[in-house]
């Protein structure tokens, strides 16, 4: 009976700290997966063998080689420095819209527990609206009122995605209106608009963060998918979603342009997706831990 509590509690402990480590790692790898999409895209120029606009006539749609690394396209544009430049363009819109997702839809979604009655039945009605279109129709269909640029793909992307932060931050500010430090600030007399901003929102920021990290994924690949369909950043500005579209038509003689792009946009999806689960798996376990105490 020992012997069996004995490795019980042994396979439980072994089984915790390769949580622990898997945990650890997938922080780390997403970590520095951002990391180097975030140094790309502040020094790509300085980084990127060639201007992204320059075309070599003598070297049209090249295969790798070691004067280009990832090749050319059809106008001999080295692929490496416009997969490289391009990063500023996906990677800015993704971030944009998703840190202007993240602000309404914590402001949107404390006020909502906050107010509850009918303001919050106003916004989750609302809420279930812009939710039941797809992402990328909704996005169409926001771009389609305001124009195609950079900055109208930003606000289309943010307007999708606020909708669901506000759903996310709102069930978890329900679980902190009710507790006593908001009950004692209303006794005190303090006002509606300081409760929401000092007492509620800055206990939602481990939410908030985690939110972020998951939503910026989904963001860069709507961003991508809005400059394959030509929604995004107009030509012949760099764009991973845009060289995709633009190259396509040409993948049997030279698939490079359309593969090149597409990995970076996966690679990055990828980082950033490890990273948010590791801050999820981290949030919980915290959590659990607080309870058990």
């Amino acid at each position: 009976m020992k012997n069996n509590i004995l490795k019980i509690s042994i396979y439980g402990k072994l089984k915790e700290t390769l949580a622990k480590k898997r945990l650890s790692l997938n922080i780390i790898v997403g970590s520095l997966i951002i990391v180097f999409f975030l140094v790309i895209s502040i020094f790509a120029t300085s980084i990127a063998p060639y201007d992204a606009d320059e075309m070599h006539y003598d070297n049209l749609k090249k295969p790798p080689s070691a004067q280009f690394l990832l090749g050319t396209d059809r106008y001999g544009r080295d692929i490496l420095s416009r997969v490289i430049v391009g990063s500023r363009s996906t990677l800015l819109m993704a971030t944009a819209s998703t840190f202007l997702a993240l602000i309404f839809g914590t402001v949107m979604g404390a006020a909502s527990a906050y107010y509850g009655g009918r303001l919050d039945s106003y916004f989750m009605r609302l809420n279930d609206i812009m939710m039941s279109f797809p992402s990328l129709v909704f996005a169409m269909l926001v771009i389609g009122v305001l124009g195609a640029s950079m900055l109208n793909g930003i606000i289309a992307i943010a307007i999708v995605y606020t909708p669901r932060s506000l759903r996310v931050v709102r069930s978890q500010a329900l679980n902190i209106v009710h507790l006593e430090y908001i009950d004692a600030a209303k006794v005190a007399g303090e006002s509606s608009l300081y409760i929401i901003f000092k007492e509620i929102i800055p206990n939602l920021w481990p939410t908030v963060i985690v939110e972020g990290s998951i939503r910026l994924g989904y963001a860069i690949l709507l961003t991508a998918s809005l400059g394959y369909i030509g929604l995004g950043p107009p030509p012949p500005t760099p764009d991973w979603g845009l060289m995709a579209y633009t190259e396509r038509t040409y993948m049997i003689d030279n698939p490079w342009p359309v593969f090149a792009p597409s990995i970076a946009i996966v690679i990055a999806v990828i980082g950033v997706s490890i990273f948010g689960e590791g801050l999820k798996d981290m949030l919980l376990s915290k959590l659990s831990r607080s309870k058990g105490k």
